[in-house]
């Protein structure tokens, strides 16, 4: 539990009373969203009627707070009853005359809140037997004969060796070392399940990071006129410059992506709804290809396909997205949000529910299914990428997302 800071008690005591800075009231205003709880508590706190109906709930507080008010300070317009006293009293006025008091009652009301909601949460919390756990290194290295090694069960130092690299493993980064490359070209295939992320040193020195069920097919040494790679899935590089040898890589057999030298991400999972490039660092040119239908017989031999190309040069914080045959640009783009999976968080920033649980499937290992109809829900916000599912899950109880587990299937429920 994060307790709420004084300078946030301060803020709101400010706004009961018109007094905050346009700074100030942007300061209270990052704090309101940054969490449900938070824009909750506002709410509740800035209310007359549902403050005191929580304060009556704590005797403890009522005392401290209200009986030490009462003693301090008049109110203003009392009215009296035949069976009792009425007390009636401006609330802003309240609040100013009471400042230090009620900033400690507010610190005192948000804990209270906490502690009593996480209690609730526990007595109603989804019975479960199990929970799946983060993404975690590992990989699976397929050699240019066939062959298959585990790298989670492989061991640090040498794996393999391919013509004249040799393949090295440490931790969970794989490289290739190559004295001479040679003139054979050799590929290898990097994949990785869902649930593991791995990463790539190439031979030409370029770092690769790559999420949850992605690949990439690279060769082990690189030789001719171009660097090319191939990727599916979400991979981000940081290529090594080197003008002579231009950097390639193929997107899904749908996009071309050349580069000199450069920092970009590539997500090109099969159910996203489009191939997303982001610039970080550099220039990049992104080329659409797809296929169109064949031409119509003329009587002669021509099979060749009708291309569909489409190209653009991004410059950093850009991002293009293919859809169908159309690649179009986006400016100003959250690069923080686009990283979050490098960097260790989700980032659910303006993130539909569907389009969360699709990286929830690859990151922890699950299927989701939803009981009834996909729920239309749109989520803000950053959480860190090493909790558990329930964990996460929880946490989103607060957005009213419903939903049990079952062995590897996440069922969503429903949305309050």
């Amino acid at each position: 539990m994060i307790d709420m800071p004084k300078a946030i008690a301060d803020l709101i005591l400010k706004h009961l009373n018109d007094e905050l800075t346009s700074q100030e009231q942007q300061e209270l205003d990052n704090w309101i969203q940054e969490s449900e709880d938070n824009e909750r508590f506002f709410k509740q706190f800035t209310n007359e009627e549902d403050l005191v109906a929580t304060i009556s709930e704590y005797e403890t507080s009522k005392g401290i707070v209200f009986n030490k008010i009462r003693e301090a300070i008049p109110f203003s317009g009392q009215s009296a009853s035949k069976t009792g006293t009425t007390v009636w009293f401006n609330w802003k006025r309240l609040m100013a005359a009471a400042s230090i008091i009620l900033i400690g009652g507010i610190l005192v009301l948000w804990n209270m809140n906490k502690k009593s909601e996480e209690v609730v949460q526990t007595q109603t919390a989804t019975p479960v037997t199990t929970d799946r756990q983060p993404a975690t290194d590992g990989a699976i290295l397929k050699l240019a004969d066939g062959k298959e090694i585990i790298l989670d069960d492989a061991q640090d130092g040498a794996v393999a060796t391919q013509g004249n690299t040799t393949i090295t493993k440490q931790g969970g980064l794989l490289a290739y070392n190559s004295a001479d490359a040679g003139n054979k070209v050799l590929y290898n295939t990097l994949s990785t399940p869902n649930g593991k992320i791995y990463k790539l040193l190439l031979p030409d020195g370029s770092k690769v990071w790559l999420n949850a069920a992605s690949s990439i097919r690279f060769p082990t040494a690189f030789v001719g006129e171009h660097r090319y790679v191939e990727v599916t899935g979400e991979v981000y590089f940081e290529v090594e410059k080197n003008a002579d040898m231009p950097f390639q890589v193929a997107v899904n057999h749908r996009a071309t992506i050349e580069v000199l030298g450069t920092m970009f991400n590539v997500n090109a999972y099969d159910n996203e709804e489009m191939i997303r490039t982001t610039l970080l660092e550099g220039s990049v040119k992104m080329r659409s290809e797809v296929g169109g239908q064949k031409p119509e017989n003329t009587g002669t031999n021509q099979t060749s396909d009708l291309r569909h190309l489409t190209s653009v040069v991004l410059q950093p914080g850009q991002q293009a997205q293919l859809k169908h045959t159309t690649i179009t640009v986006a400016y100003n783009v959250n690069i923080p949000k686009v990283m979050g999976w490098k960097n260790g968080y989700f980032s659910l920033d303006d993130l539909p529910l569907q389009q969360l649980m699709r990286e929830i499937e690859r990151w922890y290992d699950v299927e989701v299914v939803y009981e009834k109809d996909v729920p239309a829900k749109t989520l803000f916000g950053k959480v860190n990428r090493d909790i558990s599912l329930l964990d996460f899950m929880d946490g989103l109880r607060d957005w009213g997302v419903r939903f049990r587990l079952e062995g590897k299937k996440l069922i969503i429920t429903g949305v309050q």
